[in-house]
């Protein structure tokens, strides 16, 4: 009798690298871009190309979203687990001493990323990060997301209601807790490399209260982009590169 085989592990997948690691070798910066909740790296489309102008640009599927395999983890999976998935995928790669930039959630993956391996992030942007204190709770949560989503172009929206609707409600609903548990200004305490926190001034869901307590948690500083939402780099994609640019230190 044949054995069952043994379930496919959760990983990140690589959707886009603008490569090749020979770039890392020439003092090219290199971008690790992390989605949030319930989406993929679809919506850094506008982003790619404005960070590609200055070095090279690798977007990751977290488990359970976009293409990433397996399409369902079996079980859920915590931020921390999110972030060994993504240092997996750097490892792969051979990548380290990376600006890593997190939107949403993927605030909180970066976060954890650099806590857990700090070899691997010379730096971290985080778009619209969440969730503040007050905000901790799935009903506060869907009203902020629900009021976004009148805020966002429509483009914006089809990427993110596609997205939502490929991960499926099921696994959305199993990842919401660790998203609203995990206290990202006390994780981020711990962090050690230069910072910038970066909204929308429309966002509804990373208010300026809470970016200016992150960015002076981290030591960094605090950035707001005019007339954009939480899809802070689809709406403003060059001038958000500009901000995460401020990260990088290129000898000349």
């Amino acid at each position: 009798m044949t054995a069952d085989p043994l379930p496919q592990p959760p990983r990140a997948l690589v959707t886009v690298d603008t490569g090749p690691v020979a770039a890392t070798e020439e003092g090219r910066p290199v971008f690790v871009l992390v989605h949030g909740i319930g989406v993929s790296s679809r919506y850094f489309e506008r982003l790619v190309p404005a960070l590609a102008e200055e070095g090279r640009v690798i977007a990751v599927d977290l488990p359970g979203f976009g293409k990433a395999k397996p399409r369902r983890p079996g079980r859920p999976l915590s931020i921390d687990d999110f972030a060994d998935t993504v240092a997996a995928a750097m490892d792969g790669l051979g990548v380290s001493g990376a600006i890593v930039v997190g939107h949403s959630m993927g605030t909180q993956v970066a976060v954890a990323l650099a806590g857990r391996r700090p070899d691997l992030v010379a730096g971290l942007a985080l778009l619209g990060p969440v969730m503040a204190p007050q905000a901790r709770n799935a009903l506060k949560a869907a009203i902020l997301l629900g009021l976004d989503i009148l805020r966002e172009d429509p483009r914006g929206n089809r990427l993110v209601i596609g997205d939502y609707l490929h991960a499926g409600l099921a696994w959305y609903l199993a990842t919401l807790p660790t998203m609203l548990a995990f206290e990202t200004e006390r994780e981020l305490e711990q962090v050690v490399v230069p910072t910038v926190v970066i909204r929308g001034a429309r966002d509804p869901i990373a208010r300026d209260g809470w970016v200016a307590e992150l960015g002076r948690r981290a030591g960094g500083s605090a950035e707001v982009v005019p007339s954009v939402a939480h899809l802070v780099m689809h709406g403003a994609p060059w001038r958000t590169a500009a901000l995460i640019r401020q990260l990088v230190t290129v000898p000349r």
